[in-house]
């Protein structure tokens, strides 16, 4: 009787017993290839680690370096930084491709994943693929570059950055719109600041009963003292719509490309204080008669 019950016993504590076997055969296993190749892994563990961080500040030299040759060069901002952003992404995938080596990693299949993902990432994003081709459009061809005013894919400011996917702008109340490339490529482009001088122009309605030729002195008085405007070509004031009871004068003056924000708020507050000053009425308001 005692002896089923002591092979009972015995045969419940097989799994646990079978357990610890597992447990000090895989620490056996891992205290056996500590011993052999422990050093050699560590080895390599620095190593890879002294080649990633030697790599990343090679790769970021590369780039400042490529950037300052290039601006000597005379070469545009907006190109020589999308070329540097180009070269320094290569030289990374390079330095993580060496490192995985480095740690055994077979770089051939790596590649292959790569390319896997590559292929991955492009059908996941084929609709972004007109914006990746019309970045190297805005770049290789520059109808605009970093530091320009521009309109262009419905909005309107200053050209931050041309990037891959996407251009970014700053509006004058200082608000940041990132634009499709595509957006930007696929409709007209108005740059503001690729030409030295822009018109600066303050149309002025005024009622019929003002005489055009003291109209035209009080708006040539304007200019005067406007250290933002050019002098040549000189202002001018010209009448360019005419309507019952009123008329439109138009005072037109030069200023370079970068000050024309300036030169317009200047030249607007100058006008309305010599229209004030030498008398200049608007149109009277329109009077409607009913008849009962």
């Amino acid at each position: 009787m005692i002896a089923p019950l002591l092979a009972q016993a015995a045969g419940a504590a097989d799994p646990v017993t079978d357990t610890l076997s597992r447990s000090q055969q895989l620490l056996q296993n891992i205290y056996v290839w500590g011993a052999q190749n422990g050093l050699k892994f560590a080895m390599s563990l620095v190593t890879a680690i002294i080649i990633y961080l030697v790599g990343s500040w090679l790769a970021k030299i590369t780039r400042s370096m490529m950037l300052r040759l290039m601006a000597k060069r005379g070469m545009d901002q907006t190109f020589a930084g999308y070329l540097a952003n180009i070269l320094h992404g290569i030289l990374m995938v390079l330095v993580v491709i060496t490192v995985l080596g480095q740690l055994g990693v077979p770089t051939a299949q790596f590649a292959a994943l790569i390319a896997a993902a590559g292929l991955a990432i492009g059908l996941a994003l084929q609709g972004n693929l007109s914006n990746f081709a019309s970045g190297f459009l805005l770049v290789f061809f520059r109808p605009l570059k970093r530091g320009d005013y521009v309109s262009a894919g419905g909005t309107e400011g200053a050209v931050e950055e041309i990037g891959v996917f996407t251009t970014t702008l700053n509006t004058l109340d200082n608000k940041k719109v990132i634009v499709p490339n595509s957006g930007i490529t696929g409709g007209n482009i108005v740059n503001y600041s690729v030409n030295p001088r822009r018109l600066v122009v303050v149309p002025c309605t005024v009622g019929a009963g003002n005489s055009p030729a003291k109209v035209r002195e009080s708006l040539l008085r304007a200019p005067s003292g406007n250290p933002h405007l050019l002098t040549e070509p000189a202002p001018v004031a010209v009448i360019t719509l005419l309507q019952e009871g009123k008329y439109t004068m138009e005072l037109r003056a030069w200023c370079t490309a970068e000050k024309y924000w300036d030169a317009l708020f200047a030249l607007n507050e100058a006008t309305k204080t010599g229209l004030d000053r030498d008398g200049i009425t608007g149109p009277l308001p329109a009077m409607r008669i009913i008849k009962e």
